[in-house]
């Protein structure tokens, strides 16, 4: 069986107990919300600072509306031998304000679950453990811009590496909002929530850090 989506409705609810790898128990809460422009629809997730231009993921299959949107983080409190420590378990991108009744994982053209083993899953690499939500169009736009990585990578480090969310705006009002992953660089799934009626309710990428 493919990998399974973990419980993000419970994990997007403030206050959340939960545990880590390894049983360590840890308490989520939600950073502040950081909105979003998708002028196109197509929802990207990719490494904000190697990922675009040519070899950038393809954008999902599943399409919204153009339009902005939030991006949010859950973040997992625990405490670290008497030192209270946080890690990004998961983001969120809300598209509408309803319930999540199924969950499926995010496909880019190509690609098919039947061909997935057991655990397996299709994702993307975060090189440096940084991670953003970003429209296609956006995608090819910024991959040359040498200034503008300079001064995102810059506002992404002075905002404690995303934690809440930091959306950088390119030359041409292109945007990105990134964040950090919560285990550093390696290769995450990404999941659509979807309403009873079958309409998106959101976009997950999950760290895998939780049990």
């Amino acid at each position: 069986m493919l990998l399974a989506p973990s419980d993000f409705t419970a994990l997007f609810v403030d206050r959340y107990p939960c545990k880590l790898l390894g049983g360590r128990p840890a308490t989520v809460s939600l950073s502040r919300p950081t909105d979003l422009a998708l002028p196109t629809g197509q929802v990207v997730v990719c490494d904000p600072f190697t990922g675009l231009g040519p070899f950038a993921p393809r954008p999902f299959t599943a399409t919204v509306r153009p339009g902005r949107y939030p991006v949010d983080v859950a973040v997992a409190a625990f405490d670290n031998d008497g030192v209270q420590a946080q890690v990004a378990a998961a983001a969120r991108l809300s598209i509408a304000d309803a319930p999540v009744a199924r969950w499926e994982l995010a496909l880019t053209d190509g690609q098919n679950v039947a061909d997935l083993g057991d655990r397996e899953f299709f994702g993307y690499e975060a090189d440096h453990g940084d991670v953003c939500f970003v429209d296609a169009s956006a995608v090819s736009a910024l991959a040359y811009q040498e200034d503008w990585l300079d001064e995102a990578l810059a506002a992404y480090v002075a905002a404690d590496f995303g934690l809440p969310p930091v959306r950088a705006v390119g030359p041409a009002e292109e945007e990105t909002v990134a964040f950090t992953t919560g285990r550093g660089s390696g290769f995450y799934p990404t999941w659509v929530g979807r309403t009873g009626s079958g309409d998106i309710a959101c976009f997950v990428t999950d760290f895998l850090v939780l049990e």
